[in-house]
């Protein structure tokens, strides 16, 4: 992929990124279809139509991201139709809540802070399949127990690998 961030996270070069980037490569199968909440630069919604997904949605809270995300898509060649944007914030934004759609994604990968992992691991797995992956970085090493603590205290998600590079931590967890 062929990337200009503009204001927005996401060159693939970050720990936190490339943790992401490889667990969707591990997970995404044939027609999958992908949610990533705070898409910034795109990368992670692209790259899972590359590894083959069928449908993505990056859903993030700053204009400069979507805009950002859209500018990526022209350059990559990656058509509207396979990858939708929109500016929002899935925690607590019903209107985003219900154009995202519920059960529909085999993935959601977010790729953030702790703090709003911690609060997205409640609102999720309504928006995954049964057996749907929910991928997350952004975990500085210092926070992965209040994440992984969120996760155990939710019935609805199995954590089912914990991986680490540099300071940052991965938490993945299979919606039940």
């Amino acid at each position: 992929l062929t990337l200009n961030p503009g204001m927005a996270f996401g060159t693939g070069t970050h720990d936190t990124t490339r943790l992401c980037m490889e667990l969707l490569e591990k997970y995404i199968t044939p027609q999958d279809t992908v949610l990533d909440v705070g898409c910034g630069s795109g990368i992670l919604g692209m790259l899972a139509l590359k590894f083959g997904a069928a449908y993505s949605v990056g859903t993030d809270l700053d204009p400069c991201a979507i805009e950002a995300t859209y500018e990526n898509m022209k350059v990559n060649g990656i058509p509207e139709d396979r990858y939708e944007v929109m500016i929002g914030n899935i925690i607590d934004d019903k209107t985003v809540q219900d154009t995202v759609g519920y059960e529909k994604y085999d993935i959601v990968a977010a790729n953030i802070l702790a703090p709003v992992i911690i609060l997205l691991q409640k609102e999720i797995p309504v928006h995954l399949k049964k057996g749907g992956i929910f991928i997350t970085s952004g975990i500085i090493n210092t926070k992965e127990q209040d994440v992984l603590d969120a996760f155990a205290a939710n019935d609805q998600l199995e954590v089912v690998e914990v991986n680490r590079q540099g300071d940052w931590v991965n938490v993945t967890a299979v919606r039940r």
